[in-house]
């Protein structure tokens, strides 16, 4: 995009970068000042804003993570933006990546986690995964079977990983940065009204309502998920 303005002051900056926008915040500013101020300038953006991936840079990973999570839902809200990320790439040392052991690849077991998966986090799971909370945009959830989430998923999700395509995602508020299932990767358009879930179809994501069509609701009996 062919766009660039500065907010009265250094607090935020932001300039057209490939599809989206790229937002500049000085991590010295306080969240008041870099609220109004962001608000100020996507108000003058109209409706270029909508369905645009903003990426937030800092000067740090780690900051930036923080930002992006911080204007996320103000953006996403009240802008229709695709997401808030941080700029650039996560360090290679892996600190923010979490790994749930289990007993091995046959275990039936589901991984429950509680919390939120911030920008920048990657976690993991060798069967099924249960997060009770929400995976925010640049977090991705990793999954051997099944993935759960009992919030809201703006993130990327992997289920029946490395190839399993068998397993589902689903989510109470249905909004991802990317799927995977298996082998087969992409992007499905929601709106987030109601529970979802995505399954394959032959080889194509297919998303459809949880309430309407619970992929469980014709199995004869109790069993486990392996």
């Amino acid at each position: 995009m062919g766009f660039e303005a500065k907010a009265a002051g250094p607090a935020v900056k932001i300039k057209g970068y490939g599809d989206g926008f790229l937002l500049w915040v000085d991590p010295g500013s306080s969240e008041e000042q870099v609220t109004k101020l962001s608000m100020r300038i996507f108000r003058q953006l109209r409706n270029l804003a909508t369905g645009a991936l903003v990426q937030v840079d800092t000067g740090s990973w780690e900051t930036s993570c923080l930002w992006a999570d911080r204007l996320a839902p103000l953006l996403e809200e009240r802008f229709s933006v695709s997401g808030v990320l941080p700029f650039g790439e996560p360090p290679d040392s892996g600190g923010d990546s979490c790994e749930v052991e289990g007993t091995g690849l046959l275990d039936p077991d589901t991984r429950v986690l509680t919390g939120r998966v911030r920008s920048g986090q990657r976690i993991m799971a060798e069967r099924h995964l249960l997060i009770l909370g929400d995976v925010n945009p640049g977090g991705e959830v990793v999954a051997g079977g099944d993935i759960y989430v009992m919030g809201s998923l703006r993130g990327m999700a992997r289920a029946g990983s490395p190839s399993d395509k068998s397993s589902i995602v689903m989510a109470l508020d249905f909004r991802p940065m990317q799927l995977e299932i298996g082998s087969v990767s992409g992007r499905v358009t929601t709106t987030g009204d109601t529970p979802s879930f995505v399954q394959l179809q032959g080889e194509e994501l297919r998303v459809a309502d949880y309430l309407k069509e619970n992929p469980f609701a014709k199995q004869p009996v109790l069993k486990w998920r392996v």
